[in-house]
Order: structure tokens, then sequence, then C-alpha cells
């Protein structure tokens, strides 16, 4: 992986705190543009590219295993050679890997420029809390991480709105043009100043490592992903799924071997003990399952369940979207005052009494009363990821941000597939005992329901960082540590 610096001058002049926050969210903002708008102009992409549905969904696919695969190395790189330069590097290699998706008019390039801007993702996403946390110590800092929580939702928003404006009108490639000129701006302000200054001491990056990690990701969620042109059901594919399986624990289990036999390793799992940084990981990913599994569903069970419009879809998904938005500054600004992480176990009672609320009354409630759901789901989801964000980063050592950013990430996005499988098996599950209306309320209730109470569940997982302490070094609250 080469690092570059777009400017010959040499970087010495740091930008304040301020302009570092809005390079980094700029960042996040084309990070976010790559998943939901892209996914909402997808059955143009395959209309106009003449390619079958279940191929059109490699243009999701290809950039969501990169990312997953590639985030966690690129966070440990950015511990060793600069938080900036990889973030910096990111942003650039985003926007080539945009450049080709728009420019070049062929399916096998698209799917070649979705892995490059999955790439350009990883190093953004592996870099930015690890740069928030080192600009903004002490209480400023989950205010900040409340504002990049929000871009990230804006990006979605807007994005979403005028990919499906320009799909319609001058053309779905343009989409992926809109955030060259962002992403290019913020590769030269990344190489122009230091964002972050860098360390000292270098950390070396174990590129077998992370290649055997990266194949032992992309096959588990190949595997459970169901990416394959083969038998639609499991059951046929078994041994399809096994295989890709049986593969991904062959190759977890070297990386593992050969972590805990080097001296430099890729990941330290001592830091995997701290009980409060592993809780809040765990968290991390069960919040986001549980989140996604319902937005998957909830068009099957307004549109299919109860004969409703996309519309009404729409609208009910704005204002959960809405409310998170807000609630990602407002939960951040709150533990900025007050930080206690009793208000992580609150923001996750929220959501899991929300997923429990419509999966037991989704399927009959009246439609204007879902909107107290929604927006309490949105609230719930904003608030915890700004507050468990600034949480887990804080308790990462300074020579570990990036990993521990990288490890957040690779469990937000680990979160999303996990809840995607879980959310079919409940719904295919459910129409096959009862084909039609029924089975489209049954299957929704019951994933719904089932989120809701491993969201519940996963409340310990939260909590025993605030029970059980793991050395006095650690900040109680998460906001800094030295």
């Amino acid at each position: 992986m080469t690092l570059v610096n777009l400017s010959l001058a040499p970087r010495a002049v740091s930008l304040p705190p301020r302009a570092v926050l809005a390079t980094v969210c700029a960042g996040y903002f084309i990070a976010g543009w790559a998943m939901a708008p892209v996914s909402a102009i997808l059955p143009t992409i395959t209309h106009d590219l003449n390619v079958p549905v279940e191929g059109g969904a490699w243009v999701m696919n290809a950039y969501f295993l990169f990312l997953v695969g590639s985030v966690l190395t690129a966070g440990r790189l950015g511990d060793g050679v600069g938080h900036g330069r990889v973030f910096g590097s990111g942003a650039l290699v985003f926007a080539v890997g945009s450049v080709i998706a728009a420019l070049l008019p062929d399916f096998v390039m698209l799917l070649a420029a979705r892995s490059i801007q999955g790439v350009g993702s990883a190093m953004i996403l592996g870099s930015t809390l690890a740069i928030v946390a080192q600009t903004f110590p002490g209480s400023s800092r989950a205010t900040a991480v409340g504002l990049l929580t929000m871009t990230s939702g804006l990006a979605s928003l807007t994005g979403v709105w005028l990919s499906t404006l320009l799909a319609e009108g001058a053309g779905w490639r343009l989409s992926f043009l809109i955030p060259v000129p962002v992403g290019i701006a913020t590769a030269y302000i990344a190489s122009r100043y230091d964002l972050v200054p860098r360390r000292a001491d270098k950390v070396r990056v174990d590129w077998l490592s992370a290649l055997t990690l990266f194949g032992a990701v992309g096959l588990l969620l190949t595997g459970m992903n169901h990416l394959h042109d083969g038998p639609e059901t499991f059951e046929a594919g078994a041994s399809y799924h096994i295989s890709m399986h049986l593969a991904s624990l062959a190759l977890f289990t070297a990386f593992v071997y050969r972590q805990l036999h080097m001296k430099n390793p890729l990941v330290h799992f001592s830091l995997l003990r701290d009980w409060k940084l592993t809780g809040g990981v765990i968290a991390n990913g069960l919040a986001h399952m549980s989140m996604l599994a319902t937005g998957v569903l909830l068009p099957f069970l307004l549109e299919r369940g109860r004969g409703m419009a996309p519309t009404d879809t729409g609208h009910l998904v704005l204002v959960q979207q809405m409310f998170m938005l807000v609630s990602a500054v407002l939960g951040g600004w709150i533990y900025s005052r007050r930080p206690t992480f009793v208000l992580a176990l609150i923001t996750m009672a929220m959501m899991a009494t929300g997923l429990i609320l419509l999966g037991q009354l989704g399927a009959w409630l009246p439609y204007p009363m879902l909107f107290p759901i929604s927006a309490m789901l949105g609230a719930g989801l904003g608030a915890f990821t700004s507050i468990n964000n600034t949480y887990v980063i804080g308790l990462a050592p300074a020579d570990q941000r990036g990993f521990v950013g990288g490890l957040t990430e690779l469990t937000r996005q680990f979160g999303h597939a996990i809840g995607v499988s879980l959310s079919s098996v409940f719904l295919s599950t459910a129409i096959a005992a009862m084909p039609g209306v029924p089975g489209y309320l049954t299957g929704f209730s019951q994933a719904a329901t089932a989120m809701g109470i491993l969201l519940a569940l996963g409340l310990l997982g939260v909590s025993a960082p605030t029970r059980r302490g793991s050395g006095a070094a650690v900040s109680v609250t998460g906001l800094g540590r030295a």
C-alpha cells in the first residue's frame, strides 16, 4: 500500500482543532456516500449495464468486503506511519475509485472501482477516531465524535436523495463523481498540513498477517451473505457455505497463531483483556446488528405485510434518520458534560424497548403510532454511537488508537452483515411456514422481538466495563488516556 504525499512542501504546519474536525468529517462524508446512496440506485445500475440482480449485488458486496477486510490493518498502519497520512491517502484512493466507477462503462471495472473505494474507506474510517482522540482530549472529545457520527448519517440522507434524483435525470454515473472533489481536497489538506503530530516510535505492519486476516474475513462474509451463483436455499447450498466457513476458520486460526508467536504482532490480544474496552466493542456490534436487521425488514412489514406504499416506508425511515442525526450530536454534548456510561445503558435500553415494541405491535398498530417508536430507535442509535465510540477510543493506548478505531468499525460492519443474515432467516422461515401476508407479519415480528431481546441481553456487555476494573491507567469515563 503506497502512502501518497500530494504536496512537495514539508508537513510542518498544524491545523487548529476545528479545521481538523472539519477535514475528518469531510472524509467521513465521502465514505458514507459509498453505502446507502449507491444501494439506492442499484436497480438503475443493473439495468444500464445489463447485469442480473444477483450480479448487481456485487456492486455493494465488493465495496463491503474490501472495507471490512482491510479496516483493521489500515488502523494499525496509522499507528505506525501516522493517522493523518493514512487518512489523506485513503481520501485520495477513494477519489480514484470514484473516478473509475464514473468514467469506465464496464461492470467488471465498476466492481474494481468499488473495491478501490472500499480500501479507501477503510483507510479513512480506520484513522478518524484516532485523529479525533488525539486532537480533542478531555470533555471536548465526545462532542467531536457526535459531529462525526452525524456526518455519516447526513451523507446517507443527502446521498440517497441526490443519487436517485441524478439517476432519473443526468445518469447514475454522476453520483460517483460528486465525492471526487471532496476527496481530493481532503487528501490535499491532509498532505499539506499535519492533522495530528506523528509519533516518534514506529510500528511495523506484518503484511502476511494482514493478508491472512483479509482472507478470513472475506471468506466468512462471502459465505454468510450468500454471495454465490449456486442454489438459492441454504440447504441446497450447504456444501458451499460449510466449505467457506471452514476455510475462514482455518485462516483465522493461522492468523491467531501467528499473532501469539510474533514479537510485533498486528493485533495485541492482551489489549482485549481489558473488559471495559471489549464490552464497548461487543456492544457496538450488537447495537448495529439489531438496528440493521429491523431496518432491512421494515419495508416488508409495511409494503408486503400491511399493503402500504414505499413512500410510507420512506417517511418512517426519514423520521428515524433525522432523530439519529440530532441525537448523535446531543448525546456527545451530554456525555462531554456528564461522562457517565450510564448514558450508554439508557440508549441501549431505548433501542431494545423500541425493537420489542415494534416486533409486538408493528403488525397492527396504526401507522401514525409507528413514528414515536421509529424516533426512539433513531435517537437511541445516534446517541449510543457517539457515547460508545468516545468511551472505547478513550480506553485505547495512544500507540494503538488506530487498531481500536479499526476494531470499532469492524464490529459495526460485522454487525450489519450478521443483522442482514439473521433478518433473512427469520423472514424466509416464516414465509415458508405461512406464505403470503401472514408470513411477512410473523417474520418481522419474530425478527424485531428477537433483536430487541438480544440487545437487552447485550446491556450486560455494556455494563460489564463499569463493573470490572482493568487497571488504574484506564479512564473511568473513557474521555482520555495518557
